[in-house]
């Protein structure tokens, strides 16, 4: 095992079991592995958080549990090291001493082959051939006469991870913002921002001219680069302005699914504020034609002769400084406070306008300002 990584340039440490610090000399290790024939020598302190423990022993140890008095265990202290292990192999149904070498073997070809397909450097894109016609089809034709790439295909070409990517349906995915963490040694590209023009009379705007930069870009001067365009809002799709997919030759495809669909953020906008509204409405009804004690009735019910207010409850409580936890000790305006929103109908106004969301953990394909990311 020492030689098979020193041939494939790993920093190898050897200890033994009488060997000064070990422990200190363990926690060094993003690799570990333990071959000492002591059971549960190596504890789970020893151990680097995140390191790989592969656990070449089997050990017998007394324990009364088992029929025939004894237990196998290995050279780790399993229960400790799961706890700080990135990943550990399990005594018994674990792996031996040959099987170990050609896993580390296979392991390390894994990772050269990884090394050399993912490396900075231009990435392999199949560019996909446009048809012109002349004269210039309307938008919509040209979007569906194009047949668009994999959108999984093309995640891997630019070195994205199969993990990384949250695929919804063929032509549409998300990016984890973890491929950030990843690839945060690689250099820096070139930041491109496209930023509000007035339009001339066949329409170029910023989201044409992004794509169309984009394409320039990539498919005539080999650049690593992609573009982000924010993501298109129901209103102007259906107003006079249009979608924002671009237009002519220099849109995305399919037009339908961006300018409509994307990955379902708008709609999830959508869907929240009419059920906001649905549950206000809703309250507002039934402030109107019930009385504080009924309101208060229906929102902590008797079950089996009991009050009990919810976790939720004793929060709005507390937001209305009440310090109660026993529903039959309330007052008549406490329980008036309590069980009404008191929402005045003449102070209720609807305004239609657009919202910019943020997801934390999932970063849609194209969907911030308009930009233009180009790469080294």
């Amino acid at each position: 095992m020492h030689d098979l990584l020193l041939w494939n340039h790993a920093t190898v440490t050897t200890c033994h079991s009488k060997t000064a610090n070990l422990g200190e000399e363990i926690n060094k290790g993003d690799i570990l592995v333990v071959a000492t024939g002591q059971p549960e020598m190596v504890k789970g302190e020893w151990i680097k958080p995140g390191a790989i423990v592969i656990d070449c022993g089997i050990n017998y140890i007394p324990d009364d549990t088992k029929p025939n008095g004894k237990k196998v265990v290995g050279d780790v202290a399993y229960d400790e090291a799961k706890e700080r292990a990135g990943f550990i192999t399990p005594v018994p149904g674990g792996v031996g001493p040959m099987t170990v070498a050609m896993l580390m073997q296979s392991t390390v070809e894994s990772a050269k082959r990884f090394l050399e397909k993912f490396k900075p450097g231009k990435w392999m894109i199949q560019y996909n051939n446009l048809n012109l016609q002349v004269p210039v089809p309307s938008d919509i034709d040209i979007s569906r006469s194009c047949k668009p790439k994999p959108i999984g295909s093309l995640a891997r070409e630019i070195g994205l991870l199969s993990e990384e990517v949250e695929l919804y349906g063929e032509t549409k995915a998300k990016v984890l913002l973890s491929a950030l963490e990843r690839l945060k040694h690689q250099p820096n590209g070139k930041y491109v921002v496209v930023t509000g023009i007035t339009p001339t009379p066949l329409g170029e705007g910023k989201s044409t001219t992004t794509i169309g930069l984009v394409q320039a870009l990539g498919a005539h001067l080999s650049q690593n680069v992609f573009a982000c365009v924010r993501q298109p809002s129901q209103g102007p799709t259906f107003g006079i302005k249009g979608g924002a997919a671009g237009g002519g030759y220099s849109q995305v495809i399919p037009m339908e699914e961006f300018n409509l669909h994307l990955t379902g953020d708008i709609h999830a906008i959508t869907a929240a504020n009419n059920l906001v509204a649905a549950a206000i409405d809703a309250r507002m009804f039934h402030e109107l034609t019930q009385t504080d004690k009924a309101l208060f009735s229906r929102l902590v019910p008797s079950v089996n002769g009991v009050r009990k207010f919810s976790d939720i409850q004793i929060r709005r409580l507390q937001r209305l400084g009440i310090e109660k936890t026993d529903p039959t000790t309330l007052t008549d305006d406490e329980i008036n406070r309590f069980a009404r929103l008191d929402i005045d109908p003449e102070t209720i106004t609807w305004q239609r306008g657009t919202c910019a969301v943020w997801m934390p953990d999932l970063l849609p394909l194209g969907c911030t300002p308009h930009t233009a990311h180009v790469g080294h």
